[in-house]
């Protein structure tokens, strides 16, 4: 039976028959508008790499580098007042290795607890706020990556994005990060600290799930961008390379499912049009959690259909210093140098969020690079519990 067909039928029913007639033509009305929807057009992929969007280059820290960590060490014994032979001495040991472990690692024993808290040595991974600020250098380069999420633009702080030439981009985290080795990176190569990180972490964590809906995704015009998680990891083939297509299951946690937000696609790139807040999970040794407020994109798709680009909001500080003392000394020794000071330099350069009595800012802009490839996604139903707690 057509609409038309069903409509006379309707009509033709003693209860309507007494209708007034202008609610049959209401009805009428309504039953012309009740055409089928268009359907849409749905595309998911999963992140298959992930790290800090750094531009660095040759020269942009005219001050130096920070120190290496030989050298930082000497300078934070001195400052406690050892001389430059007990010094010597102590060096030579962590350099060369101590015998006998933990037990036997002087250096180690006196930097991991050289925080002070009334005068008493406290962890200085879990008290950094308790350890002198070692005053390291920070990134004073023109360009970084990101969006201009205060809305302000160019600014005495800001940068020039080197993709789009667009000022007053917000991206303090390059300033942390820009002038210590082991964090210094390029947006398609990563630095040292990030790709050993997400090697360690991209094939135990469940990936992250990147879903875009519209009428026609072949073509610009508006679009719907979902964050999500999956129940399972990232796969990748025998050479490294993410593998497409595969299938994965929607984490259905409510915790990581409100990431919706409206979009567009414009000369194949992807971006949030209402920037909002951002929650997600990731995998302890990156961070327990992820989350963002003015949350925005830029992701380009590219000819083989992958995706490429760049994320960025406010983040809090909090998140991003486990990143660096989660492994607390020997993450120190090997990528961050001096962790401490770095928390020094994120209070420095925080940029959102602040206290209202102290005027301390708790968040700091911050931008990513991430890669994604073609992917299944697959809602999962929710149990009486997650119904409850979504709520």
């Amino acid at each position: 039976m057509s609409w038309v067909q069903e409509s006379a039928f309707l009509f033709s029913a003693p209860s309507l028959q007494r209708l007034p007639l202008a609610t049959l033509a209401s009805v009428a009305l309504a039953g012309l508008s009740a055409q089928p929807a268009l359907a849409l057009e749905t595309r998911s992929y999963v992140m298959s790499s992930f790290w800090h969007a750094g531009y660095n280059q040759d020269g942009d820290c005219p001050d130096g580098l920070n120190l290496p960590i030989k050298e930082q060490y000497e300078k934070i014994l001195a400052d406690f007042g050892y001389g430059k032979e007990e010094i010597a001495e102590l060096i030579a040991g962590f350099v060369e290795g101590e015998e006998g472990g933990w037990d036997q690692d002087k250096v180690g024993q006196l930097m991991t607890m050289r925080g002070r808290v009334n005068g008493r040595p406290v962890s200085a991974y879990s008290h950094p706020a308790a350890v002198k600020d070692s005053e390291l250098i920070s990134y004073n380069g023109k360009f970084a990556y990101g969006f201009d999420l205060d809305g302000k633009g160019q600014n005495d702080k800001s940068f020039v994005d080197p993709e789009t030439q667009q000022v007053g981009i917000d991206h303090q985290l390059a300033r942390v990060w820009g002038c210590t080795e082991g964090m210094r990176d390029k947006v398609n190569q990563g630095s040292a600290t990030w790709l050993f990180f997400w090697t360690a972490a991209k094939e135990v964590a469940p990936a992250w799930t990147i879903t875009i809906s519209g009428e026609d995704l072949s073509n610009d015009g508006p679009i719907t961008i979902k964050f999500g998680r999956a129940l399972e990891p990232t796969r990748y083939n025998g050479d490294g390379s993410p593998r497409s297509s595969m299938t994965f299951r929607a984490d259905p946690d409510p915790r990581v499912n409100n990431n919706i937000y409206p979009g567009q696609i414009r000369e194949g790139v992807i971006s949030i049009t209402k920037p909002g807040p951002y929650y997600n999970v990731q995998e302890p040794l990156l961070a327990p959690r992820f989350s963002f407020k003015n949350f925005n994109t830029r992701l380009k798709i590219m000819p083989d259909g992958t995706l490429e680009g760049i994320i960025g909001g406010y983040q809090p500080i909090e998140e991003i210093y486990w990143t660096c003392s989660s492994n607390n000394y020997n993450c120190e020794i090997f990528f961050f140098y001096d962790i401490p000071g770095h928390y020094h330099l994120l209070k420095k350069h925080a940029d959102a969020d602040p206290d209202p009595v102290t005027g301390q800012n708790w968040s700091i802009s911050a931008v990513y690079s991430l890669k994604a490839v073609p992917a299944f996604v697959v809602e999962m139903p929710k149990t009486d519990n997650q119904r409850v707690s979504a709520r």
